[in-house]
């Protein structure tokens, strides 16, 4: 028997957060794109009119931590581009980069070398991809009321997601890429069971991570996005393989901290420190593991408990549609989180992926009566903690990282009541085809 979307009106549900129900509710036939761009707008003019005018960085006392110079990542890259055409390879020899740094991207981003693009062109790739993010993103959202907007205004103003932008790091191209596929899934459902995993998959070719979001196309209920996401998953591994010297070599040379970051290690590590061992003596690979063992029991328990309360049961002959493109960007944006939470120390410019997660949950929070109201509103809560949290890491002494943990959970709990049962799983693979269907 399937469970239903809806409970009675009368439920407790609808009074579990109703202060922030009545936010993101508020003004709804006032379109809050408009908010959300115009505060946006605002947070750039004063950002530039304080470095233009008075040459003064107002970046560190927003939150985000500059870098050595505007879109210093960004600028790694462009470097890159200016070596390579000179006959270098600049994953190994970059000494057109001002800093001798040499690319830390994989070899994909190489490809528009030939375009002709220099470290003159930096200020320019910086803030095309500051204005397309924020363009793919309110597409994504959609006409919401006024309330969410501003709600999401708070989370694209964070210290995490401006982090991003202010390095012009390449992780903001990966999220335009997927950000691209959802967009497609919704405005072109049946082509984009073939286009959207292979954006995804492109993303992956290009800083691996994005690969665990390719499974949130087999809990679609499409049979065409699924066989091409594990089609996508196939090719990827060839690429892995093919490509595993350069691989190792931009893992060995890749930056971790534990300041501005996320990952399942670091706080596991700051208490294993505090309790008076100095250095971690064994491989960092151990390290990980010994972090994702508890990571793994966690989500166990919360995959069992609410896949018993929450989850649906539909058997193999669900014909419900394909996920709507909201649904599908949820699925994404928490795969990826989780993944890279999971697997390594990530800086809190990888939370921009966040953002795809959240116009689902504000439609869920705003509406009482569905039976993921109060744990969408917790979710959207604890994220934008957990989006502005990570600028106070140092003065917190890395206790931040309680709300990282906290929204992993919450996310593994989303996930759980979300995801279909293994039977239309296995007929979506198997069986007869599902047509995706526009929301």
């Amino acid at each position: 028997m399937r469970t239903s979307e809806r409970v009675s009106p009368s439920s407790k549900t609808s009074d579990t957060v109703p202060f922030l129900q009545g936010i993101l509710s508020w003004r709804p036939a006032t379109d809050g794109r408009v908010a959300l761009l115009a505060v946006v707008a605002v947070y750039f003019a004063v950002v530039a009119l304080a470095r233009t005018v008075w040459r003064f960085d107002l970046w560190p006392i927003l939150g985000v931590p500059s870098g050595p110079s505007l879109f210093f990542d960004a600028r790694n890259l462009t470097a890159a581009w200016e070596c390579s055409r000179g006959g270098y390879d600049p994953l190994y020899d970059n000494p057109c980069d001002p800093w001798g740094r040499p690319l830390m991207y994989l070899r994909p981003w190489l490809v528009f070398a030939p375009l002709g693009l220099d470290q003159s062109h930096t200020f320019v790739l910086g803030v095309t991809l500051i204005s397309a993010v924020f363009v793919v993103f309110s597409l994504l959202v959609g006409r919401v009321p006024l309330g969410t907007g501003l709600i999401l205004a708070l989370a694209a103003c964070s210290p995490s997601v401006m982090f991003a932008l202010e390095r012009g790091n390449m992780d903001v191209v990966l999220f335009l890429l997927v950000t691209c596929a959802v967009l497609i899934w919704r405005r072109f459902p049946v082509p984009a069971g073939v286009v959207s995993p292979i954006l995804v998959v492109l993303a992956a070719s290009a800083k691996l991570y994005p690969v665990v979001a390719l499974p949130a196309f087999v809990l679609t209920r499409s049979r065409l996005a699924a066989r091409t996401a594990v089609a996508c998953l196939v090719v990827f591994a060839i690429y892995c393989v093919y490509s595993f010297r350069d691989i190792v070599h931009v893992a060995d040379i890749a930056t971790q901290g534990q300041d501005f970051s996320y990952g399942a290690r670091i706080l596991p590590a700051h208490i294993y420190h505090q309790i008076g061992a100095d250095r971690w003596a064994a491989p960092a690979a151990v390290k990980q593991a010994l972090a994702a063992f508890p990571l793994a029991l966690l989500a166990a328990f919360i995959v069992f408990v609410v896949r018993t309360r929450l989850g649906p049961h539909s058997g193999a002959t669900d014909d419900r549609p394909a996920a709507t493109a909201s649904l599908l960007a949820l699925h994404i944006g928490a795969l990826i989180y989780l993944g890279t939470f999971a697997a390594a120390n990530n800086f809190d410019y990888r939370l921009v992926f966040l953002l795809l997660v959240l116009p689902q949950l504000a439609t869920w929070a705003r509406d009482g009566a569905h039976r993921l109201s109060s744990l969408a509103a917790v979710n959207v809560v604890a994220m934008l903690v957990l989006l502005w949290i990570g600028s106070l890491s140092q003065q917190l002494r890395l206790w931040d990282e309680l709300a990282s943990w906290v929204v992993a959970g919450l996310l593994t709990a989303l996930l759980a009541a979300t995801l279909p049962s293994a039977e239309s799983i296995r007929a979506t693979m198997l069986g007869r085809a599902v047509r995706p269907t526009a929301p």
